[in-house]
């Protein structure tokens, strides 16, 4: 029997990034074991995935002795005399080499693409083209393999769900109209959150229109959370949970997401919750704009973007531009254009393209 090893050991985006993968490779193989071995605090994202076989769990955080004792656990995870065992390393870096090293493995590896992207953060020719979208570079590491793109989404797995036929988020309908809408302020880097007082205009406004504002805060943060919404005054819930799976449940609740280029907006869109996400430092070019679902983007055109792939502590020329420049309405207009999209399109998946929103912004649809 074939057991296949992936490894994605972080960090959230990047682990929902790869789910499509898990579920193109149980396309292709379909009698094998598919074992996925991420860190511990993101498990839960592929636990209840009916793709997996098994899940190992990864908790170095540092030191060299701690890598090494999980890569004797690993090897006693997967070691198993009657199976062929592939090694598919989708975080390529001293760790997952670390981790596979001396396996005896076949061992397949995504592409980085690192020249490409040294040459969009260096030119800034952001708007002509694009890097592949991280999903398809995942399966471009296995494509000579007879891997195919199946057209589909991101997946997040609830307990309930585990034995259901088909994905049930792919069934949900779209709603006409946003009633009931998340705003999710939080982001690793600073350079890829917007200002907090205009998270609080734009729940202002919302609430004005007669909307339900639910407030996810990050679980690090949540006396900002609640000074956020004291201040916006009528949020209808505050969600500050460590839990992947009960932030599923509420994207599930609402009609559309607002928030950060973030790892909770991929896991929206991995419930194929409708998204409106905003870029900063970062652009959606690098191929990390949602994938599989409904979305648009906000973002303003400054010939500094993008400073960096993946986000800053500080803007490296000290004005944040890319961020302040963002207003509530850009924000309102972006929602009005995907309710029309929604409306228009009733039951597409996936649109390719978002709008490029800001004062002098060029427009892509």
């Amino acid at each position: 029997m074939l057991r296949i090893a992936v490894i994605r050991l972080s960090s959230l985006g990047d682990v929902l990034l790869m789910t499509p993968l898990l579920r193109q490779l149980r396309y292709r193989f379909s009698e094998a074991e598919v074992v996925v071995v991420v860190r511990r605090q993101y498990q839960e994202v592929v636990m209840y995935n009916p793709r997996v076989t098994a899940v190992v769990p990864y908790e170095a955080e540092g030191a060299f002795w701690q890598a090494g004792r999980e890569r004797r656990r690993l090897r006693e995870g997967l070691r198993n005399p009657r199976e062929e065992l592939w090694i598919i390393d989708l975080h390529r870096n001293w760790r997952s080499w670390y981790l596979r090293w001396g396996s005896r493995a076949r061992l397949f590896r995504a592409p980085k693409q690192r020249w490409r992207k040294t040459l969009l953060l260096w030119a800034k020719r952001w708007g002509w083209w694009e890097l592949l979208p991280v999903p398809e570079r995942y399966r471009r590491a296995v494509a000579a393999l007879g891997v195919r793109e199946d057209g589909e989404g991101l997946e997040c797995w609830l307990p309930e769900e585990r034995t259901a036929r088909v994905y049930p988020p792919t069934l949900r309908r779209l709603p006409s109209d946003f009633q009931r809408i998340a705003l999710i302020p939080g982001a690793r880097h600073v350079t890829k959150r917007w200002m907090s007082d205009s998270f609080i205009a734009l729940g202002r406004l919302l609430s004005q229109r007669g909307c339900e504002v639910v407030l996810i805060g990050e679980p690090s943060a949540g006396a900002e959370a609640r000074l956020m919404a004291k201040a916006i005054g009528s949020v209808r819930e505050l969600v500050v949970t460590p839990s992947l799976l009960e932030l599923a449940r509420v994207l599930d609740s609402v009609d559309v997401a607002v928030g950060n280029d973030s790892g909770v907006l991929h896991l929206a869109a991995a419930r194929r919750t409708p998204v409106v996400v905003l870029f900063g430092s970062t652009v959606p070019e690098l191929g990390f704009r949602p994938f599989g679902v409904l979305h648009e983007v906000v973002q303003y055109p400054l010939p500094c973007r993008p400073c960096t792939h993946i986000g800053r502590e500080r803007c490296p020329l000290g004005h944040f531009h890319c961020m302040k420049l963002l207003q509530p309405h850009h924000v309102l207009h972006a929602l009005e254009i995907l309710r029309e999209h929604i409306r228009a399109q009733h039951g597409k998946i996936q649109a390719p393209w978002g709008p490029t929103l800001g004062s002098g912004a060029r427009w892509r649809t």
